[in-house]
């Protein structure tokens, strides 16, 4: 995996990468709202993204159960630890379990302030749970998991 960041909203085509059918990058438009959100530090933003009832797993038991509850982490997240910071990714399996729900593997990490590469310990695995509600995709449910040996990522 490269640590590199994508330029997500420079080069979708890139960012996409196999994933081009139509419906595929609609679904895919759910990570690049997030990192789009990550990249303002905005917790409403983040939050927004997700279902009402939306899930986010994270590790060092960080477990929120709806919307308010993510803001509300992530609000905090970004007055400390995550202040200035971004994140980036890219697709690595797309897969649609239903015509409204889609789960979605992305490699990618937490880009510390100023940096365009992630560092080792900041690198994760995520899964995403994908569904359309009203005619737009949003996250149901988001973990992730320090990628490799040696990644002790706590939020």
């Amino acid at each position: 995996m490269s640590t590199k960041a994508p330029a997500n909203a420079g080069n979708l085509d890139a960012y996409y990468g196999s994933f081009t059918s139509d419906r595929e990058k609609e679904a895919l438009s759910v990570p690049l709202r997030l990192v789009a959100a990550w990249s303002e530090n905005d917790g409403d933003k983040v939050a927004d993204t997700f279902v009402e009832d939306g899930v986010m797993i994270l590790p060092g038991d960080v477990y929120k159960k709806n919307r308010e509850e993510i803001r509300a982490f992530m609000t905090a997240a970004y007055a400390g630890p995550f202040k200035g910071t971004g994140v980036t990714g890219a697709p690595v399996d797309v897969r649609f379990a239903a015509d409204d729900v889609c789960l979605v593997r992305t490699h990618g990490g937490i880009l510390a302030p100023g940096e365009t590469e992630i560092a080792p310990e900041l690198a994760v695995r995520s899964t995403w749970v994908l569904v359309k509600r009203d005619g737009e995709w949003k996250l149901a449910a988001y973990q992730n998991s320090p990628r490799g040996e040696g990644a002790t990522l706590r939020w």
